[in-house]
């Protein structure tokens, strides 16, 4: 337990890092503030309907994002290692999310309460600009994906996503793929069929 803990903290640190350069000291009181935990596969993080007062950061494992249309899951983005996830809208006018969040693998994740992220920033002003810097790169992704879906025909986005995000090929259920893609299963098992023999 104590390796895993140590692994998980160095990578904490090791995020942290690429963004801003911490001194010890500084090491030492962001993992004070910073606290995480390992939920199942299957937990949910937030449902559709409930006020955001939490975000995450994936340290290990898979977070898939849906909403329910016509009472089907729609995929609309998949959060892996290394990337902060936090609705928005929901926390900073506290309305009902209109989507959920569901772990697909065991998850591990730094958990941050929104209405304490201010004392955070206080203690460890780094945290603040790292944050900054953070959402903006996230933001520019988002741009991306959303670009590609009015751009891109369905073997287009398949390829982007092959070219982006090549693990998800192998971590997610074809099905959740297909509908992150917009397409049905068996129009992805044609398109996937289509580029190997292409190959």
């Amino acid at each position: 337990m104590k390796k895993k803990a140590y692994y998980m903290e160095q990578k904490i640190l090791e995020y942290i890092s690429t963004y801003v350069p911490l001194t010890q000291e500084e090491k030492s009181s962001i993992l004070k503030e910073v606290p995480y935990k390992t939920f199942k596969k299957g937990t949910h993080l937030l449902q559709e309907g409930q006020i955001s007062k939490e975000c995450y950061f994936t340290i290990q494992g898979l977070i898939r994002q849906y909403e329910l249309i016509e009472g089907e899951e729609k995929s609309t983005y998949f959060y892996s290692e290394g990337e902060a996830i936090v609705a928005f809208e929901s926390a900073s006018k506290q309305v009902p999310c209109k989507f959920s969040w569901i772990c697909e693998e065991d998850t591990t994740v730094v958990i941050g309460r929104l209405d304490g992220i201010e004392a955070a920033y206080a203690k460890n002003p780094k945290l603040e600009k790292m944050s900054r810097l953070f959402i903006n790169q996230q933001f520019g992704k988002y741009q991306d994906v959303s670009t590609s879906f009015i751009t891109l025909d369905p073997e287009q986005r398949y390829l982007q996503l092959v070219e982006k995000r090549p693990d998800l090929l192998k971590r997610v259920a074809q099905y959740h793929l297909a509908s992150y893609l917009g397409i049905k299963p068996e129009t992805l098992s044609r398109i996937r069929k289509r580029i190997a023999k292409k190959i």
